[in-house]
């Protein structure tokens, strides 16, 4: 007859039926974990070790990669067709990351007041600035860019050269950072 320890002085007697189930519930628990695993499936940005999901919002994870300035990792980008995630892995106050976006915009949309207006979407969108972890939702499809912080909508911004201009901070020739295909990595 086996047994099994529960602590050093407590010994239980396991029977052939005790033992099966115990086999059972295992196998269902290991079960439900590889299904829940292959669910959430997900690619992760090597440098940072931050996660972008594979779709988002039915769209597939097309290119990801990582913003720098000198050695600070400041955030992972993903980008979905003609939306953006940036996932903060250093903090930034508002005024830092709103300008910082803002003059990436400048070289690449000749519609000032719709970068004005971007930059206070953001500034007021980050009220307690974009601590690590923050997540960022720029979505630059229809001529506009829809801005949301943390999943909360904060603002939209209609101009399509600001459309275009945010996506090319990513995409251009003179990208802030390279993106790479998942399947690269």
């Amino acid at each position: 007859e086996e047994s099994i320890r529960l602590n050093h002085k407590t010994l239980i007697p396991l029977t052939r039926s005790k033992m099966m189930s115990t086999r059972t519930f295992l196998l269902c628990v290991a079960l439900v974990a590889a299904v829940a695993v292959s669910v959430v499936d997900a690619a992760t940005e090597p440098r940072t070790g931050i996660s972008f999901p594979d779709t988002f919002k039915g769209s597939p994870l097309q290119a990801f990669g990582v913003r720098t300035k000198g050695p600070i990792k400041v955030y992972a980008v993903g980008q979905y067709d003609s939306t953006f995630l940036l996932k903060m892995s250093h903090g930034v106050n508002a005024e830092k990351m709103s300008s910082a976006l803002a003059d990436a915009l400048q070289p690449r949309c000749n519609d000032g007041e719709a970068i004005a207006s971007f930059k206070e979407t953001i500034l007021n969108g980050l009220p307690d600035g974009a601590p690590k972890g923050t997540t960022l939702e720029f979505a630059c499809g229809g001529g506009k860019v829809d801005v949301c912080v943390n999943d909360k909508n904060v603002g939209c911004i209609k101009s399509k050269p600001l459309a275009t201009g945010f996506a090319g901070i990513y995409t251009d020739k003179k990208a802030v950072c390279q993106l790479k295909s998942p399947s690269e990595e």
